[in-house]
């Protein structure tokens, strides 16, 4: 038996607190965290806990032979508010990881919260965090990986993993990619709603917090086995990067590895004045014959893919170990239709381009948890956290088709491999010190770095006329025969103190609650790039060749230097390193202002640096261009709980809050992608964004898992940061800060066991957007007002339980309506992705010690569809996926 000895008012956990077995001469002690643990016989027993300042509670329970674990939680009062000193408390038979825990937790929450536990995620068919944030009131999810809050973007949506901050691998968005968190390795996750100022001020639409698996009370041993077959590439033949011998790791093996005669410095030619400096033109050659020569995607018969997962975990003494291992593998296939427009006469829109795509992706994933807790004594714990997850992901690309803008018939082939680590290491401690106003204090050091490799993109683009017969050839551009190695290395140290003091004066319950933090995180980002470019003149011995021929065969090593020039075409501002520091401290406390009343209120006070260089990777060009923000802000936050009832609370909030540039936002380094033939750079003169909070939330528990909500909120934006296109030869997207933003709307859930055998849950989110661009900045947007993109105004979830004896099924429906993929420019509208709803199917059978799940994915595989104005930009389906697992617990 264990619980959490907690203030009735204000949630607050009560550590020091006698729990005694009534008739016995048992008492133990709730240790640092107000926890409480005893081993009982099966039968009816009492609990009675007391402290001074609060009435007495006693605790009838009963324990049933078989249970293996029973959670009481008590909530005291004190006694001023008391109308009882003698109460029954209700039991629950539940771990932390379930439905039922998650909404006691959000109950208990001093900010407006919504949790979501991995028992439910499993249950649900998710393999990891981004799929099940689907299922979350007012989250909608893109690209399959980025968090969508309450209709704000990745940007202003942070991540968290056991309260620390965590750096991301991805090179353009201010992000962390849930992808990564498959849901075999969390507990639980988290998002506030509203803000508080124990947490970085970096917030606006949600904190994402991953709670990483937890200490189990009793031994678990775990595992588990499962296979997906994909309608569109299991068995079937598809396009696929040339795998390498570790792919299926997730690992590459070296071999698309830049090779090693080729140097580190930039490759230049030797100049008749610079005879020291550079390359003869013998040597730049021989550089050019050293890369592999595969260049276009393979044909190869999808394969199904396959998962396993291990858990274990146990209690030694005063030691608490929880690890767990998984890996996944699998392979998708997509058909595209993909058409570029621009504004003929009038406002009708004209087909510049029209490509059928194909891609074939390959992704491995391995990841692992390892956790230690020593608890020195009751009032003293030390932990020991470890986090850590990688994947790899081939794709291999083909698209063809006219492009009348050039008047040509376009071939492009791409190969491309990116490989993604997370490495989180922390170490904390907490202490609860009676002698010190009965104080708690807890510090955290974490260090964790993202990196990301990007071997050898290799594309080629081949052109035809666009009338007659089909007659291909290589196009000299500047993405054709082009080769690209980029990394990028994200590293952060966060150290975070917290001191509570718990005060019972005037007989009302009162927490105050001081810390300290600094996070400090280095990003660097290097590219380099490389091009044959062909030799169209016969001096020197150089032969024109054949660009009729295919990649492989024109790109052979005799061909280099003769047919072929290798060329470095790495830019003066194709890397760039930043560096960050935000220094925090806040006060705060949670006040019980009556019997019904909680006020949480303090503020917080961030000094933020940030330095970014963009400069010349080899020192060629003395060219650095750097971008800096320093900034002292106070940001004061309030938050006003008032209990209606036992199951009922009101709550309201106004916070301010941060929303800051990304390294890559203020970079100069550019990239085009030659489907799109638009290049994004950097802004070096964006400035942080400030953010006004206000949020309210009625909300009434029921007990097990029913629950009724409904939330309002409202967020003004200064100098929102916006993607946006900028005029010229060759328009550019960038970033620039627009003079305002709004953001508001409304939250609906509800959650009800109708039978014993069925339960229902459904939630509804509405919100409105709308931001201002600046006139006077040199864009070419076609609406200087609009909602901002990647928004959905409409965002709806159901799902039906139906469970008997060890059996369930469940039926899941999600529906997120239109939101704004690609900003209009040039008068040409916004390309907009239509509205689209999903359907999920998950069965279950338990056997003793064994579980069976069968699932079906995308049900009616509806087609994913892009418009502008009236016509259609994308258009593919991603096909339906059938798994089935097996799991096995050994206690």
């Amino acid at each position: 038996v264990g619980g959490v000895v907690r203030d009735e008012q204000n949630a607050v956990s009560l550590p020091g607190v006698p729990v005694e077995v009534v008739g016995t001469s048992e008492v133990v002690y709730t240790d640092v965290d107000g926890r409480y643990t005893l081993s009982l016989t099966p039968g009816t027993h009492e609990l009675k806990i007391s402290l001074d300042g609060y009435a007495e509670r006693t605790v009838r329970l009963e324990v049933v032979a078989g249970q293996r674990e029973v959670t009481a939680d008590v909530g005291l009062t004190m006694a001023r508010f008391a109308e009882t000193v003698t109460v029954t408390a209700q039991v629950i038979d539940v771990n932390t990881a379930t439905a039922e825990a998650q909404l006691i937790e959000r109950k208990q929450a001093q900010v407006i919260t919504d949790n979501l536990g991995s028992e439910e995620m499993k249950a649900n068919g998710d393999s990891d965090a981004a799929g099940a944030m689907t299922r979350v009131t007012g989250v909608s999810l893109v690209d399959n990986q980025f968090v969508f809050v309450r209709g704000l973007g990745e940007r202003y949506s942070n991540t968290t993993l056991a309260g620390s901050v965590l750096p991301t691998t991805e090179p353009d968005k201010k992000v962390v990619p849930l992808d990564m968190f498959p849901t075999g390795l969390i507990d639980s996750v988290q998002i506030a709603k509203s803000y508080s100022p124990d947490k970085s001020a970096e917030f606006a639409g949600g904190l994402v917090q991953i709670v990483p698996l937890k200490l189990p009370t009793r031994p678990v041993v775990d595992f588990s086995y499962g296979l997906n077959f994909f309608s569109t590439a299991t068995g079937q033949d598809i396009v696929l990067s040339p795998l390498g011998t570790r792919d299926w790791l997730g690992f590459d093996n070296g071999s698309r590895a830049l090779p090693s005669a080729i140097p580190d410095g930039k490759i230049v030619r030797r100049g008749v004045f610079t005879p020291n400096v550079g390359f003869s033109p013998e040597e730049i050659t021989a550089f050019g014959r050293t890369l592999d020569n595969t260049w276009r995607p393979a044909t190869a018969s999808g394969a199904p893919g396959q998962s396993w997962n291990m858990v274990f975990g146990n209690r030694f003494g005063k030691l608490g170990v929880v690890a767990s291992v998984n890996h996944s593998y699998k392979e998708q296939y997509v058909e595209e239709d993909r058409r570029f427009f621009r504004i003929s006469e009038g406002t009708d829109l004209e087909a510049v381009s029209d490509y059928r795509m194909q891609s074939g992706t390959q992704r491995a994933q391995i990841g692992a948890v390892a956790n230690l807790a020593y608890e020195v004594t009751t009032n003293h714990r030390l932990s020991f956290e470890n986090f850590y997850t990688h994947s790899g992901r081939d794709e291999g690309r083909y698209f063809e088709g006219p492009n009348t803008e050039n008047q040509f018939l376009y071939r492009n082939y791409r190969v491309q491999y990116i490989e993604e680590g997370l490495f989180s290491n922390a170490v904390g401690g907490e202490h609860f010190l009676q002698g010190l106003s009965s104080s708690r204090i807890d510090w955290r050091v974490n260090i964790a770095r993202a990196n990301r490799d990007e071997p050898d993109l290799r594309e080629t683009l081949y052109q035809s006329p666009l009338t007659g017969t089909p007659n291909f050839v290589l196009a000299d551009e500047s993405q054709s025969g082009f080769r690209m190695f980029n990394t990028l290395e994200d590293k952060t140290t966060d150290l975070a103190g917290n001191w509570s003091v718990f005060s019972t004066t005037g007989g009302r319950p009162t927490q105050y609650k001081f810390g300290l933090s600094y996070i400090e995180r280095d990003r660097d980002f290097a590219s380099r790039r490389f091009r044959f470019i062909p030799i169209t003149t016969t001096s020197g011995g150089s032969v024109p060749a054949n660009l009729r021929l295919t990649p492989e065969e024109l790109f052979v090593p005799s061909n280099i230097g003769t047919a072929f020039r290798f060329n470095e075409e790495t830019r003066p501002v194709d890397s760039y390193r930043g560096e960050q520091s935000t220094t925090g401290a806040y006060g705060m406390l949670d006040l019980g202002l009556s019997n019904n009343t909680r006020l949480i209120a303090g503020a917080r006070v961030e000094r933020f640096n940030q330095v970014v260089d963009t400069f010349d990777p080899f020192g060629l060009f003395q060219r650095t261009v750097s971008a800096e923000n320093r900034n002292t802000d106070l940001f004061p936050s309030l938050n006003l709980v008032q209990t209606l009832n036992s199951t009922t609370n009101l709550r309201v909030s106004y916070s301010t809050t941060v929303n800051r540039p990304e390294f890559r936002e203020l970079a100069e380094f550019e990239f085009t992608d030659v489907v799109g033939s638009r290049a994004v750079r950097g802004n070096p003169d964006l400035n942080r964004a400030l953010i006004h909070n206000v949020d309210g939330r009625w909300e009434m528990f029921g007990g097990g898992r029913d629950v009724i909500a409904t939330s309002i909120f409202f967020k003004q934006f200064s100098n929102p940061i916006e993607r946006v296109v900028i005029a010229g030869a060759q328009p550019i997207v960038t970033f620039q800060n627009a003079d305002s933003a709004r953001n508001l709307g409304f939250e609906f859930e509800a959650g009800r066991q109708v039978t014993p055998n069925l339960f229902v849950n459904a939630n509804y989110t509405f919100v409105n957007s709308n931001i201002k661009l600046n006139p006077a900045q040199r864009t070419v947007q076609t609406s200087l007002e609009r909602s901002l993109a990647g928004q959905s105004k409409n965002l709806f979830n159901v799902a039906a339980e139906f469970s008997l004896a060890s059996f369930s099924g469940r039926v899941l429906y999600n529906y997120f309506g239109d939101r704004i993929s690609d900003v209009g420019s040039n008068q040409a509208p916004d390309v907009v992705e239509q509205g689209r709803g999903t359907i999920d199917l998950v069965f279950s059978q338990r056997l003793a010690g064994l579980g069976v799940k069968f699932s079906v994915e995308n049900l009616t595989d509806v087609q994913y569809r892009f418009t502008q104005g009236i016509e259609d930009q994308r258009l593919f389906r991603i096909g339906r996926t059938i798994a089935l697992s097996f799991g096995y617990n050994v206690f």
